[in-house]
């Protein structure tokens, strides 16, 4: 991959990445939990497809699965990241599909919320110093 191509796509999933997580913590704050948690969802997997892009010099998939795309991006894990990365990919597939909408917005309260926002923010913290490593 050209590397002015490539510095372009990092660029652009990480600016997404960012306005992700902008936007999971303005909607949190006007009480949609469910959307915030989904949001949050999609700036680490923003994140994690811009060190896929970096790291392995190839355009990143079109997949929504967090330990999948750290796995391509070459980041290692400890159990307790594969964990929670398992469980914040249900914030995706239950945010995204309709037929899973109805209970997820339910069962999202904002302590949960409130909880994973801030597990998910360690995480991109995280994330963000492994991307300056390589």
């Amino acid at each position: 991959m050209e590397s002015t191509y490539q510095q372009k796509l990092v660029r652009y999933w990480r600016n997404g990445s960012r306005r992700s997580l902008r936007l999971a913590r303005d909607v949190f704050a006007r009480k949609y939990y469910d959307h915030a948690v989904f949001c949050a969802h999609l700036a680490l997997e923003k994140l994690l497809k811009s060190m896929v892009v970096e790291r392995a010099a190839r355009h990143a998939p079109h997949s929504h699965d967090l330990l999948y795309l750290a796995g391509l991006a070459k980041i290692e894990l400890d159990t307790e990241q594969q964990q929670a990365f398992a469980e914040i990919n249900a914030f995706n597939i239950e945010g995204r599909y309709q037929e899973e909408k109805l209970e997820f917005h339910r069962r999202i309260t904002k302590a949960h919320a409130e909880r994973w926002l801030k597990a998910i923010e360690v995480l991109y913290l995280w994330l963000s110093k492994q991307s300056k490593k390589s």
